[in-house]
């Protein structure tokens, strides 16, 4: 099989977003809506895992929790969900290779951002009524740890991590956009990468949309230490900031750039 060159595979998915958004918009939300799905049904059971894994064999459970969360990108990926945060790369891509304005990519990241939240809060509300909320919903256990911490991190260090976060997520778009429709080496692009930003406790914004939606649902916001309604708007809006810097300017910004040269040299 002919390997296919993010240069060659990047504008067709460009075009694909565009035009589903300009005819088409609510089909473009409800992909959206199912990206939020997926994640919120495999973090549900990534966190159950890690809080199993975590009372066996302490500061063990994020590295279950990395490792299973990694599915999710595979899943958003092969059926072709909105996820916001690569929509981030492919838009700011598309501006250097003049395909849209950056003021339309700018756009569809806000809509894709939106209906992510809307699929976040919906499905973890679903899951937080069913039979594994009751494994995650001790107070100390792995999800109530994960969200306090992540709530009560300096704003710099959300922001710092939400860039390396997304450049690791953008890096698993780009290997697995290039493994064409070769879905085992899509697989292996994705569980090699993503488990290095979930195991570190990097910033998802959409991914937070889904902990703080489950944590609120399931343990209450009560027992979370920092569970306010403006500091959850803090965490969101600045790991939203700092993912753009990481997945929209620095690997669809340098990368747009140089895949533009007159070589053959392209990834």
């Amino acid at each position: 099989m002919r390997r296919m060159s993010f240069a060659e595979k990047a504008p067709a998915s460009i075009h694909n977003k565009l035009d589903l958004f300009g005819r088409e918009p609510a089909r473009f939300a409800a992909r959206a809506v199912m990206a939020g799905l997926y994640l919120s049904i495999m973090t549900a059971f990534a966190a159950s895992t890690a809080t199993l894994v975590e009372a066996a064999a302490p500061e063990w459970g994020k590295y279950a929790f990395g490792a299973i969360f990694a599915a999710t990108l595979y899943i958003i990926i092969v059926l072709q969900g909105e996820l916001a945060t690569g929509d981030m790369m492919f838009m700011t891509y598309g501006a250097v290779h003049r395909m849209n304005t950056v003021w339309r990519g700018l756009l569809i990241i806000v809509f894709v951002t939106a209906f992510n939240l809307v699929g976040a809060v919906i499905f973890s509300w679903l899951i937080s009524t069913t039979t594994i909320a009751h494994d995650v919903s001790l107070n100390g256990g792995f999800l109530h740890d994960l969200l306090s911490d992540k709530l009560t991190k300096p704003s710099v260090t959300l922001f710092f991590e939400a860039i390396l976060a997304n450049i690791v997520v953008n890096i698993a778009f780009m290997v697995s956009t290039q493994a064409g429709k070769d879905y085992s080496a899509k697989l292996w692009g994705v569980i090699l990468i993503i488990p290095a930003f979930a195991a570190m406790s990097y910033e998802h914004s959409i991914a937070n949309f889904v902990l703080t939606s489950l944590g609120g649902f399931i343990i209450g916001p009560d027992a979370i230490e920092g569970f306010t309604v403006g500091n959850v708007l803090r965490n969101w809006g600045i790991v939203w900031l700092g993912n753009l810097v990481g997945g929209g300017l620095i690997m669809g910004g340098i990368y747009g750039w140089l895949n533009r040269t007159s070589t053959d040299y392209k990834d």
